[in-house]
Formats: structure tokens, sequence, C-alpha cells
């Protein structure tokens, strides 16, 4: 049986983990004339530093968004408020979890971005981005984001039909690369009030098909170091299982 082993879990370093399957840019890519960036995008590389450049080869990159809506009274909503699906920032790495993803990204909260998304995207060749390093980001609580991933800004108006997969973010640091089976309607908003955090993901595939079980179908495991603890939680994606 697949299941976690809470005693000999190990939390990892942010962006430790898919550093090991990034997609490397080493010879993929051509400098070009550096374009002029606004101040406020040249900020958000580290340093001020990027450059401008042209792909010698498709590209898998990766972006998170999600946006929140806000029930007013009944039926009647808010406009949705966040970060888009189709935004300009991509990364080469996938996200590790919801918090490797704001530590890595530099996620200011108060961009209201819900982080709960992310779409896998084959930039074509010939498409010319813009890459540099994630810029750190302090918040108002003096917390400071230390960024660091990759950072690519697309092309404006790239097309949808760039984006080849998207999946939930796991709450729990991922354990294996990440598949993407959703498409564009399996992603709802998500509500202000409601907890982000209520809806999970497999942590060992990044699976979204997932069930809770009933009170009756948990079951007890004993770890590694003898504790015991109760799984809740089934990946029905028939090549992991996972039980947590």
């Amino acid at each position: 049986m697949n299941y976690c082993d809470y005693d000999s879990m190990q939390h990892y370093k942010s962006g430790s983990f898919a550093v090991q399957y990034k997609t490397s840019l080493v010879g993929k890519l051509e400098k070009i004339e550096k374009q002029n960036l606004e101040d406020w995008l040249k900020s958000s590389f580290l340093n001020g530093e990027y450059y401008t450049c042209k792909a010698l080869d498709d590209l898998i990159l990766y972006r998170i968004f999600g946006r929140y809506s806000m029930k007013i009274k009944d039926n009647l909503y808010r406009l949705p408020t966040g970060a888009k699906s189709l935004g300009g920032f991509a990364s080469t790495e996938f996200a590790e979890s919801l918090i490797d993803a704001k530590i890595r990204l530099a996620l200011d909260p108060s961009w209201l971005s819900t982080k709960a998304y992310e779409e896998k995207i084959l930039l074509p060749q010939g498409s010319i981005i813009n890459v540099g390093i994630v810029a750190p980001v302090k918040l108002k609580t003096g917390t400071i984001l230390e960024g660091g991933a990759d950072q690519i800004l697309l092309p404006q108006n790239w097309s949808e039909k760039w984006i080849i997969g998207y999946r939930r973010v796991t709450q729990r640091q991922l354990m294996n690369p990440p598949c993407f089976p959703l498409e564009k309607d399996d992603l709802p908003l998500i509500d202000k009030k409601e907890t982000l955090y209520k809806i999970d993901a497999c942590c060992c595939c990044g699976g979204s098909d997932v069930t809770k079980l009933k009170e009756n179908e948990c079951f007890e495991v004993i770890g590694s170091k003898n504790n015991h603890y109760t799984l809740k939680y089934r990946c029905n994606n028939p090549k992991c299982q996972f039980y947590w």
C-alpha cells in the first residue's frame, strides 16, 4: 500500500526539490537587443537585472495563479480579484507547495493571488522573453520572501493554446514531480470567506482527484518510528493511490 509515513517525512528547503526537474535554459536562448521594461517590471528582477532573448527551442514553463471571489449576499458576488491565468510571469520550476511557491516566487499576499493553481506552458521556439531571477520582497510584517527562482516575463498577449495542463497546488511539499490533469473548466474560484486550505491535492503525484474517506473508511497505520496515524484521504489516480 502506498501511504504517507509521517515518521520519515522531512521538509526540504524551498527550491531544492523542483531544481532537480527545472527546465534548463543553457544553450536554449539567444540574447537579443534588451527591451526597456517599465520600472515596476525591472524591480521584480533581482538587482533589476534581466536580459531579453529569443527561445531557440520549445521550453516548458510554469505559472502560479488563482483568483478570489467574494459573496456579498445570496448569489451575488463581487468581481473576482487576484492573479489570472495568462498573466505575465512564469518560471522554469514547478511549485513544490503553496508556501514554497510563496517563498520562491516572492508572492506578496497583498497581491491577492490564491496560488491555488499552476499551469504548465509550452513556450514555442522563436518566442521573445525577458529572463532573470525573482527579487526578494519585504512584507508589511517585515518578513522577507527570498525569491530566487528563474523569472520569465512572457510575451504580451501570449496564447492560451500554449497551456498544456493545469493542476491544484498542494498544501504539503511534493514527493514526486506533479502531473497536470486538469482542464480550464476544472478551476473554480476560491471563495474569500472559505479557507484556501480546505481543498487538497495529492502530495505524492500532485493529482486533484482526491477522496476524503468516510469515518468508517479511515484506518490506522504505524510509521517507521512506531507512531500511529489515522489516514483520512485517498488519491484516486490509479498509478498513485496514495493515502494520508
